[in-house]
């Protein structure tokens, strides 16, 4: 008997273990799908001609707009108060890139994903807008 629940433990553990595996290997091809789309968008920039801004500006923006996703697909992946520490290290860890000043950051997120919150002190939150009907 004991034996029985020991493999059922196991087999759940590793389909527990397949869960994740799939879970951070889908993770990894959404984040590679966007850095391509990405630089396409960059490469695509100078040959438009008639647009505001200088080019620069535009791959900034656009950098900045890939970050913003890539956080807001963190929280909303996370369903619980993140810390913007650890906000600050999975962009990190994903990009390579290291935003400074993560409060102001956060601060220029909100605005744009209304979904995202500061709860306070430094902790985020992506809470799903639910729509009652009265």
């Amino acid at each position: 008997m004991k034996a029985v629940f020991g493999e059922r433990e196991a087999i759940q553990n590793r389909l527990h273990q397949i869960d994740q595996t799939e879970r951070e290997i889908r993770r990894y091809f959404d984040q590679e799908r966007k850095q391509l789309e990405l630089r396409l968008a960059m490469m695509e920039l100078p040959n438009a001609k008639k647009r505001a801004g200088s080019v620069k500006e535009r791959r900034r923006s656009a950098y900045v707009e890939y970050l913003q996703e890539v956080i807001v697909a963190y929280l909303k992946e996370e369903k619980r108060p993140v810390r913007g520490f650890a906000v600050q290290q999975f962009v990190k860890d994903q990009t390579g890139h290291h935003i400074g000043n993560m409060s102001a950051f956060m601060n220029a997120l909100m605005p744009k994903h209304e979904e995202v919150r500061k709860l306070g002190r430094g902790m985020y939150v992506y809470e799903k807008k639910v729509l009652s009907h009265v």
